[in-house]
């Protein structure tokens, strides 16, 4: 297969018109990296059948500055921490609320604060 390939990248760059320009670069890249020796890029997929757990994350921000006087944490926290918890476990995921006025104690925030 290796041998066929690049002859059909030079078929194909002749084939494209000059005006695609992108297409042609791209043609030549791929043209570069198989005369280099450079393997082809893996695409990098999740394997799903596997029984480990993965480590994903994500930040979602909050608008605290658009909506001063709303308590979101309160919102998301719900009664005993009951809102979250109930999230987390219908998810199956862990989360947690991070930044200014994330935290109760404010003495334990003022601590933290030094230690960065």
């Amino acid at each position: 297969m290796e041998e066929k390939y690049l002859p059909e990248l030079m078929a194909e760059k002749d084939s494209l018109d000059p005006s695609f320009t992108h297409a042609l670069r791209l043609v030549n890249q791929e043209i570069d990296k198989f005369q280099k020796g450079e393997s082809k890029e893996e695409e990098k997929f999740i394997d799903v059948v596997i029984n480990k757990n993965m480590k994903l994350g994500q930040k979602v921000l909050i608008p605290v500055k658009q909506f001063p006087k709303f308590n979101f944490v309160g919102k998301l926290l719900g009664p005993r921490g009951n809102s979250l918890k109930r999230l987390q476990e219908e998810t199956l995921t862990k989360m947690s609320i991070l930044g200014k006025g994330s935290m109760r104690d404010k003495a334990k925030v003022k601590m933290l604060a030094e230690d960065h």
